[in-house]
């Protein structure tokens, strides 16, 4: 019998716990990214999502637990050492975060420009030949961030976020602020480019129509922890309390 070889484990999370003064945000977090896995977390406003996602890149530190990236423990890493790491990673933030003052291509080599040293016209194409993936063509190459909708926006953060090829991708509400349409063309690129990357990948949403379209797993934070962990499918047949809320704001055959 051919032996089925285990995945490799990509982010491991244990025992996180982050307070701001004496509140505490997240509490005794425990999850498992793998190789080649599109995890979603889920959860109210305000449940601690985005925190979770800030202390696992390292711009919060928890009062307690252990982060390992590749096995690496990222707890009090070094800066040297935590910038090498962050290399493996391509991030997303809320609004898509865009440098203002930069043009559209300056913004999607911005991580890849500290490796490569890019002049401006290599800059350009190799900003183009990523944009081209995502269904943008080079008539916005030389624009502001301002000068194009918030769908495209989020294009350009996800641009951003690949263009160094990275293993692992983060990606805090993608779809926040955007229309129905819009949301699941995003969903679909994501889908995309983990899959054309073979990259492991993390979702912070509310919306659970993406959830449905880009999750192979989901984690449920409520009440500071993770409250239910499994597949997108059996989100139906849950009896966590909280699952059946989000499930109900939504039509069930979204997970059929």
């Amino acid at each position: 019998m051919e032996k089925i070889k285990k995945k490799k484990n990509i982010i491991k999370v244990r025992n996180l716990t982050k307070k701001f003064n004496e509140k505490i945000i997240l509490k005794n977090i425990n999850f498992d990214l793998y190789e080649g896995e599109s995890l979603a977390i889920i959860g109210a406003s305000g449940s601690g999502k985005s925190v979770l996602l800030k202390n696992i890149i390292g711009l919060l530190k928890p009062e307690i637990g252990s982060i390992k990236i590749n096995n690496v423990e990222t707890i009090n890493l070094s800066r040297s050492k935590r910038e090498n790491l962050l290399l493996e990673l391509g991030i997303t933030f809320q609004h898509g975060a865009l440098f203002d003052s930069l043009t559209i291509w300056e913004n999607v080599i911005f991580k890849i420009q500290r490796i490569k040293k890019l002049t401006k016209i290599n800059g350009q194409k190799y900003a183009l030949d990523i944009i081209k993936n995502l269904g943008l063509g080079p008539d916005i190459l030389n624009l502001y961030p301002s000068e194009i909708s918030g769908g495209m926006q989020k294009r350009i953060a996800i641009a951003r976020a690949i263009s160094s090829n990275p293993s692992i991708l983060l990606f805090d509400e993608p779809t926040s602020g955007l229309d129905p349409v819009t949301g699941s063309v995003i969903d679909e690129l994501i889908v995309k480019s983990v899959k054309r990357l073979g990259a492991s990948a993390i979702t912070i949403t509310h919306d659970m129509a993406s959830v449905s379209r880009i999750a192979d797993k989901v984690i449920l934070i409520d009440d500071q922890t993770v409250s239910w962990t499994g597949k997108p499918k059996e989100m139906l047949k849950s009896n966590n309390a909280k699952v059946q809320q989000f499930i109900k704001a939504l039509n069930p055959k979204l997970f059929k």
